[in-house]
């Protein structure tokens, strides 16, 4: 007996007995970064689920013709919501990996339960409502784990043109009357403000801006001593607001300070089209922001030039710089501090060095305004460059881009030769819109010597940003593409890989070429007449750098 006992005391064939089984946790916790793929295995292998607690696994039924049966709305015995179905979509039938292998079998199912980190994620549709079971049980289980809470107000894509030509109440404030409402939310963030103190991200999309008045006002109640452990902040209100100047909602228009000003562990920060008060702490003193993201602010909600330096010199690591219709109030001669003459001398001396940039996005901006912020910013370690602008003449801003760096001491690059300009020490650079001067073009790409990757947008640029690649060339129209390959390997700085969008017009012929002349070629799909971003190709073709072509020195 004792030499039995001696062998199966911690050992690991012999699973432990109770609700705790660490390796069998460790397994469900590596499992639940492959969900997609253990969903597809489980349809495949016609897993069971359903089992409750305190039922033998052996006298379980198949739960999946219940959940073919549930609307998007039910629960099941746990109070989660099951994923929508469509009978034609197969991986749509299963749960979600946490629910499923709880379903398995009443060992699993308590060995899950006592994993906490199987149930951090609190996603909230906009067809949830009160009283939030799902959302109840997941804060109950996932302990004193920080939680990830991603809130989606938008209504569904087949309601829109219900809600715009419905008479409702509902529809006049803004609001789908199948989708949350604002008490919905209202009732919602009482439940999820408690725990703020463990909110690791915080996520919310709305269509209406009520919706994010919602969520700021319940954040920025006095109350609230601050959020501790939350590392990534995303506020996206997505509505049209291309051709106003001032907020549309005056009466909504409250700089709201959320957390009580107090999120130190803060990285990440996207606002699109939500302003805050823009001089709270960990916006203005954000020493651990690495990513910040403003998009889609009319003028009159925009931060002063002032607030925006204090947010840049208050981010001593910050490493990405998004700003899409939205920066700085006013116009650059707005920004010189007062008593400045706003010459060469006073711009000089007030640009603000951000020595850990590396990676730089500017969308529809207009030329004096990009312009000027390139006068005041200075970018040593730049290494990424994204460019969306399609409203102007450009060629100004090209000759400043290819003209002497700004900065108030020479950089140097790691080989000892001076950065001549803030294209020089680029290794990937993305236009999707600059219109101007073919002669501009060559004097920007004459700066490219380091340049590794290459996007362009085509359809909005001038012909002479292709071109120019392989020039001279006497041969226009669709092989453009081909003679560009062609060229480049003539050159002995062949393409790695080319990717065209799927409308492009191409020949069998010329498709079979690209296939025999690079390492990969393939197309991709443009999504509301933009093309997809670097990050979105990378993921569908790994080992890719490059939504339309890739250039490998």
């Amino acid at each position: 007996m004792e030499c039995s006992n001696i062998l199966t005391k911690d050992n690991p064939f012999v699973p432990p007995k109770g609700t705790r089984c660490p390796l069998l946790s460790l397994i469900f916790e590596d499992g639940e970064d492959e969900d997609d793929e253990d969903e597809a295995m489980a349809v495949y292998w016609n897993l069971e689920v359903g089992a409750k607690d305190g039922v033998d696994e052996d006298t379980e039924t198949a739960d999946l013709k219940r959940i073919r049966a549930t609307s998007n709305d039910d629960v099941d015995e746990d109070g989660l919501s099951e994923p929508s179905m469509d009978s034609d979509a197969t991986f749509e039938l299963v749960p979600p990996f946490e629910v499923l292998i709880s379903h398995v079998c009443h060992h699993w199912r308590m060995v899950a339960l006592n994993t906490p980190s199987l149930w951090t994620e609190i996603n909230v549709s906009p067809l949830d409502s009160p009283p939030f079971e799902r959302v109840q049980i997941l804060l109950g289980r996932s302990k004193s784990l920080p939680i990830d809470i991603r809130i989606d107000c938008e209504p569904p894509d087949d309601e829109e043109e219900e809600e715009d030509s419905s008479g409702s109440e509902d529809s006049e404030l803004g609001q789908s009357p199948r989708s949350m409402t604002f008490s919905d939310l209202d009732n919602l963030m009482s439940l999820l403000v408690p725990h703020i103190s463990r909110w690791g991200s915080i996520e919310v999309a709305v269509a209406c801006y009520k919706h994010m008045f919602v969520f700021l006002s319940a954040v920025s109640d006095p109350s609230i001593a601050g959020a501790p452990q939350l590392e990534a902040l995303q506020l996206y209100h997505h509505e049209d607001a291309e051709s106003l100047t001032a907020f549309a909602q005056p009466d909504l228009v409250q700089h709201f300070k959320l957390f009580g000003g107090v999120a130190p562990r803060l990285k990440s920060v996207a606002l699109w089209g939500v302003h805050v008060d823009w001089c709270q702490e960990w916006l203005s003193c954000g020493s651990n922001l690495l990513d910040v993201e403003l998009a889609y602010h009319t003028d009159d909600v925009r931060p002063a030039w002032k607030q925006f330096a204090a947010i840049l010199c208050g981010a001593p690591k910050l490493e990405t710089l998004s700003l899409c219709s939205s920066g700085p109030l006013g116009a650059p001669h707005d920004w010189y501090p007062e008593g400045s003459s706003g010459g060469y001398g006073d711009d000089y001396t007030g640009v603000i060095e951000l020595h850990s940039l590396t990676h730089l996005v500017l969308a529809f901006h207009s030329p004096v305004y990009v312009s000027g912020l390139l006068r005041r910013l200075a970018f040593p370690a730049l290494k990424s460059l994204t460019l969306d602008l399609d409203d102007g003449d450009f060629t100004d801003l090209a000759l400043q881009l290819a003209g002497p760096v700004m900065t108030a001491v020479p950089v140097v690059s790691k080989d000892g030769e001076k950065k001549r300009s803030l294209l020089s020490g680029l290794d990937t650079l993305k236009i999707s819109g600059f219109p101007c001067s073919d002669r501009s073009i060559e004097l920007v790409y004459a700066e490219l010597g380091n340049l590794k990757s290459l996007n362009l947008a085509m359809t909005y640029l001038p012909p002479a940003f292709l071109q120019l690649l392989y020039h001279p060339c006497s041969l226009p129209g669709q092989r453009d593409v081909c003679h560009l390959v062609q060229r480049r390997k003539e050159a002995g700085v062949p393409l790695k890989a080319v990717y065209m969008e799927e409308n492009d017009e191409i020949t069998d012929q010329d498709i079979q070429w690209l296939k025999d002349n690079v390492e990969e070629f393939d197309f991709f799909e443009a999504s509301d007449d933009e093309y997809e971003s670097l990050a979105d190709i990378e993921e569908e073709h790994e080992g890719s750098e490059s939504e339309w072509e890739e250039v490998d020195d």
